[in-house]
């Protein structure tokens, strides 16, 4: 007995048909196909017996909707087109290591906070206040007040912070992938990074989370990856 094969086209499913008469038609390596034994819809390319099939033509127009009577019939088909199977989760981005954050993170600093050093010496650190509940409020507030500012300068520019600039990284949404580079969000993400980071444990989540995101990543929807060859 012949295997019977649907297909979709523009969305509308067709078939069933016949190895032979999907040749006939040449389909495309990006034509969704099932047929029984196929959990859901596939792309051509990625089903071994229409290897000798394909075609580089395109599809011919989609004629009226076959209904199957069969007892065997294919799920339904998908509402938005399948996701590449090679973009993945972060929408074809390798993310950042954890390391690379660390050190983009402490060149930042480094570069940022040692010109205030040599400006207002032993008064920048405030080496003889207590560490109190008010004074760590404080300092996180002009972390915050810090990170407004250079995420409002630099993320229209790269996408990140001048570490990340410097490592290769940049931001991207979590949402969509695209790059984070509006001023009022990247002001917003540097606040919050400055913030958390004041109490430690917010700003060390990523030591644990899958996504490699910081409590301040999650609440923006970004993600820290590597920049791609040519960006």
């Amino acid at each position: 007995m012949n295997q019977n094969y649907y297909i979709a086209i523009d969305n509308q499913q067709q078939g069933p048909f016949t190895l032979d008469e999907l040749r006939a038609k040449g389909i495309q390596r990006d034509t969704l196909v099932w047929t029984e034994g196929l959990a859901n819809w596939t792309k051509a390319e990625y089903l071994p017996f229409f290897k000798d099939i394909l075609k580089a033509v395109p599809p011919p127009l989609p004629r009226q909707e076959v209904n199957s009577t069969t007892f065997q019939t294919p799920p339904p088909l998908p509402s938005t087109p399948p996701m590449n199977v090679h973009q993945g989760k972060h929408f074809g981005y390798e993310l950042a290591r954890r390391r690379e954050r660390f050190f983009a993170s402490i060149t930042e600093a480094i570069i940022i906070y040692i010109p205030l050093f040599i400006i207002f010496g032993k008064e920048f650190l405030n080496s003889d206040e207590k560490i109190t509940l008010a004074s760590t409020i404080a300092d996180a507030f002009f972390a915050a007040i810090g990170g407004i500012i250079l995420g409002a300068i630099f993320y229209p520019l790269w996408s990140g912070n001048l570490g990340q600039k410097i490592f290769g990284l940049k931001v991207i949404s979590a949402e969509d992938g695209s790059d984070y580079k509006e001023a009022g969000k990247g002001a917003i993400r540097e606040a919050l990074k400055g913030a958390l980071g004041t109490f430690i444990i917010p700003a060390i989540w990523l030591l644990w989370d899958d996504n490699r995101q910081n409590l301040y990543d999650k609440v923006v929807k970004t993600y820290v990856v590597k920049k791609k060859q040519g960006q």
